[in-house]
């Protein structure tokens, strides 16, 4: 179960600046062979501060998930704060938080995996959640092709994910059918395949999320926005 965390939850140049993401809450259904659950995703602008927040709660008969991405933005751009999980299934927990001080330039890793790594010093480092902010600025910029970075959740090390537009496709939430931009992601590490469903009509949010790989395919799909 825990390894399709990420999926819960995706080199930029000063043309993003201009790409503001606007909040939203959403409804989404998250789906593989062994479970299926609903869940909110909603993104969260903190007034006061002016932080964001990104997070998706679920609960079904078998446990809870929690997920939350905390980060700001300079001049638009995504800089990670701290990234937490709680997972619970039957007996199983899961609870980790990733604290990404950009002051030392150091991330850190506490819970089910403990690890310290540095920052690259050139190059944002996003997490599983906040990356699909930057997926969505990309492609409104005019981005066919990027690479941004992602610890891996295990051991720490800092890997490029590199993205493509793919095509064009559709997606029907409530009875509309939305034009879609298809990104996809290929992780040859892992043989792994991901496609995000784009919305042209909902500033590109994602509205579908494909992951596939040699254990089973999994599913993320928006069914109701708020």
């Amino acid at each position: 179960m825990y390894k399709y965390l990420g999926i819960l939850c995706v080199l930029i140049s000063t043309d993003l600046a201009a790409q503001e993401i606007p909040d939203y809450k959403g409804e989404y259904v998250f789906t593989n062979s062994r479970v299926s659950m609903q869940g909110i995703r909603e993104l969260i602008t903190h007034e006061e501060t002016g932080k964001r927040t990104i997070q998706f709660n679920a609960k079904f008969p078998l446990g809870k998930i929690k997920i939350i991405s905390d980060f700001s933005e300079k001049n638009n751009l995504i800089s990670s704060t701290q990234y937490y999980v709680d997972a619970k299934v039957l007996i199983r927990s899961d609870k980790r938080t990733l604290s990404f001080d950009q002051t030392s330039g150091t991330l850190t890793s506490r819970g089910k995996f403990k690890w310290t790594q540095a920052l690259l010093k050139n190059e944002n480092v996003f997490d599983p959640l906040n990356v699909q902010i930057q997926i969505r600025k990309n492609v409104i910029a005019g981005l066919n092709k990027f690479s941004l970075m992602l610890p891996d959740l295990k051991t720490g090390a800092i890997e490029a994910n590199n993205y493509s537009v793919v095509g064009n496709g559709s997606f029907e939430v409530e009875g509309t059918d939305y034009p879609c931009i298809i990104v996809e992601r290929i992780r040859l590490q892992d043989n792994r395949t991901t496609r995000y469903f784009l919305a042209r009509d909902l500033n590109f949010l994602i509205i579908k999320v494909e992951d596939e790989d040699q254990d089973g395919d999994t599913m993320l799909e928006l069914k109701k926005l708020y």
